[in-house]
């Protein structure tokens, strides 16, 4: 599926003032809100310089981010919010993705489980 970039603050202001699902870790937070767009996920990334020091870093977040949302993520289209508590320390190794897929999977089925109710 499609992933695009959210265009506006307002956008972002949506998704801060009522998500629809959220799930998190100890190196992100995640939230999500169901989207009236069908053709695709639009992501934004809250990564600031005091939580993820080099600039390398934070794109490698993005960029791992996005691909596993593009490639693997199943679940309603929707407007992700990702925002970074710190540098995960597995970044660059296998088990990010594990990390990922345990916090998007549990997004997913709430997105599901709004979407039955």
């Amino acid at each position: 599926m499609t992933v695009t970039s959210l265009p506006s603050r307002s956008d972002f202001d949506a998704v801060f003032s009522s998500p629809d699902a959220k799930t998190s870790t100890r190196d992100f937070l995640v939230l999500a809100k169901r989207s009236q767009d069908l053709c695709a996920h639009r992501v934004g990334f809250v990564t600031s310089k005091k939580k993820i020091r080099r600039a390398v870093d934070r794109n490698r977040f993005r960029r791992v981010f996005r691909e596993y949302l593009r490639t693997k993520f199943i679940a309603p289209t929707s407007d992700i919010v990702v925002i970074a508590r710190q540098v995960p320390h597995s970044l660059r190794s296998p088990q990010f993705k594990d990390e990922l897929h345990h916090a998007l999977t549990k997004l997913s089925k709430r997105l599901g489980a709004i979407d039955a109710g």
